[in-house]
Parts: structure tokens; C-alpha cells; sequence
């Protein structure tokens, strides 16, 4: 019997390490590791830091994640790996007032505020940034705390949302040139957006205010035609629109002799002409959303029309 000439340990140990090279996992490519340095997120945030945010959508980073709230989320992470490091205070003021540019891009006023207040009491470099930036989200806070209560008199209501509007724009000045005006733009179009969502909800309890919320959610689309959000607005209009025709349906049944076909042909002439044009934008998520809303809305008015008297 012919015997099997036996292996050099020399073969062995190469098939050995194939076999090791095979089993071990591939090695995540540099791109999409974890964060391990301040420097790399602080670099990240500061190239995004003077972005238009109010005409365009946030920037993201390569994980498709909006850059801002990442970077948030990277400074903390790094604070809690690094604790010991960073307790005797190194790169403190960068951490901090990094944390505040993100935060106040998230709309969360009192935090960053709380950060930049921290940074400047360091003998930092950014301690005068830190100072007047900390005044700028101190007021844009207290701005934002002025909403109208769900009691109050439309009167009241409106005198508490022009104030905020009136307290936002004041900073105007004051932030010009400085990447504040695209954040204090934001906190306008909030506000103009609020002011219309509250007297929407309000006329469905109080037919007088229909016409002054739809004045107010025409205005928003007028004064923000330049936002990212201009789609999102316009469908917001043709909602109320769809909304109030509705409302007229059910106040005055088609049926019946108190029903006046021309004030439900404006409403949901308004509402179809604007889902229309909405369902056309390519390449907005908004547009798919428009044509089902359409759809549902001509099967309601083919319905109205059905059960109206002739005239």
C-alpha cells in the first residue's frame, strides 16, 4: 500500500495562517469607522457651520445622518470615552462651544446657551464668540417660550405671537453677516407657521376665524418662498383648503337648501389646484404624498356633487 508522503511543518504552518487570514473578518473600511478624535468631528461641524440652512436641508455626513445632530452626538460620545482626559480640561472651550454651534442648529436654545455661558468664562480664544452668541440663544429662547395658551382670546393669542415675531426680528441687526441670520430666519418661519397652525385649529371651533386662517396660511407661503420647506408649506394650504371644504360639507349638507356651491367650489378648487402642482415636484417626497391626498380628496367632491340639488 502506497503511503502519503507526510506534510513539512514548514506547508503546515502556511496553511495554517491561510486558514486564519480566511476566518478573520474583514477590517471596516477608515471612511466609516468610529470617531476617535475631537478634531475630526469640530472639523466636520466648522465646514457646515455658515450653511443656509433656512433655504436648504441640512447637510449630512457620510452615514446620511444630518451633520449636525451627528456631531452632537459624536462630542458626547467622545466625552464619555475620553473622561479622564478631558477632566483636567483639555479642550474644554472647543468641546462646548462646538456642542453649542450643533445644538443651536437644532432649534435647543437653552442648552446651547448653557454650553456657550460655560465657554465664556474660560480664559478661551472663543470666549468674546461664546459671550455674544450665548446672547443671541438667550433671546431666541426666551422668544421661543412665548406661545399663545389654548384658552386665551384670539386677540390675546395673536398679540403674544406678533410680540415673539416682533423680539425674533429685532435680533436681526445685531446677527448680520454671521451665520445667526439663517437660525433667526428659521425661528421667523417657526413662528409664522405656529401662528398659522393655532387659528386653524381655533376656526374649527369658531367659523368667524376661517377667513383669517387661511389669510395666515396663504401668508407663510408668500414669506417663505425662498425656505426648503416652501413644498411643505404649500401643502399645509392645501390641507386647510380640503380642510374647510369639509367643514363646509358637513355645516351645510349638500342636500339641503342652505348649501351655496360656489363657497365649497373655492375651498376645493383651492385644495385641487395646489395638490396639482405639489404632486408634479420631482425628486420632493412631498409629491407622492400630494397625489394620494388629491385622489381621496376628488373622490370626497365627486361625492358633494353627487348628493347636491341641481341648480
Amino acid at each position: 500500500m502506497r503511503r502519503v508522503p507526510l506534510l513539512r511543518p514548514t506547508l503546515l504552518l502556511l496553511l495554517a495562517g491561510a486558514l486564519a487570514a480566511c476566518a478573520r473578518a474583514p477590517q471596516p473600511d477608515a471612511v466609516y469607522a468610529p470617531t476617535r478624535s475631537v478634531l475630526e468631528v469640530v472639523s466636520l461641524l466648522r465646514l457646515h457651520v455658515d450653511d443656509d440652512t433656512y433655504r436648504f436641508p441640512a447637510a449630512r455626513d457620510l452615514t446620511g445622518k444630518d451633520v449636525y445632530r451627528t456631531s452632537l452626538q459624536r462630542l458626547e460620545d467622545l466625552e464619555q470615552i475620553h473622561a479622564r482626559k478631558l477632566a483636567s480640561g483639555y479642550m474644554l472651550d472647543v468641546i462646548h462651544f462646538s456642542k453649542a454651534r450643533a445644538l443651536e442648529r437644532l432649534g435647543e436654545f437653552e442648552l446651547a446657551t448653557r454650553h456657550y455661558e460655560r465657554v465664556a468664562g474660560l480664559e478661551s480664544p472663543l470666549a468674546a464668540e461664546a459671550a455674544r452668541s450665548a446672547q443671541v440663544c438667550a433671546e431666541l429662547h426666551a422668544a421661543g417660550q412665548l406661545t399663545p395658551g389654548p384658552v386665551d382670546d384670539p386677540e390675546a393669542a395673536l398679540g403674544v405671537l406678533d410680540e415673539r415675531e416682533a423680539r425674533i426680528a429685532a435680533l436681526r441687526e445685531a446677527i448680520a453677516g454671521t451665520h445667526h441670520a439663517h437660525v433667526v430666519e428659521e425661528e421667523l418661519e417657526r413662528t409664522d407657521r405656529l401662528r398659522a397652525d393655532y387659528f386653524a385649529a381655533r376656526s374649527a371651533l369658531d367659523p368667524r376665524l376661517d377667513a383669517f386662517a387661511l389669510r395666515l396660511r396663504q401668508e407663510v407661503v408668500q414669506r417663505h418662498r425662498d425656505s426648503k420647506l416652501q413644498v411643505r408649506h404649500l401643502l399645509a394650504l392645501a390641507d386647510f383648503y380640503a380642510e374647510l371644504a369639509e367643514r363646509y360639507a358637513r355645516r351645510a349638507p349638500p342636500h339641503g337648501l342652505e348649501f351655496d356651491a360656489a363657497i365649497f367650489d373655492e375651498y376645493a378648487f383651492g385644495a385641487t389646484r395646489i395638490y396639482e402642482t405639489v404632486s408634479h415636484r420631482d425628486g420632493r417626497v412631498e409629491k407622492l404624498e400630494a397625489a394620494r391626498k388629491l385622489e381621496a380628496f376628488l373622490a370626497f367632491t365627486l361625492q358633494v356633487y353627487d348628493d347636491r340639488l341641481p341648480q
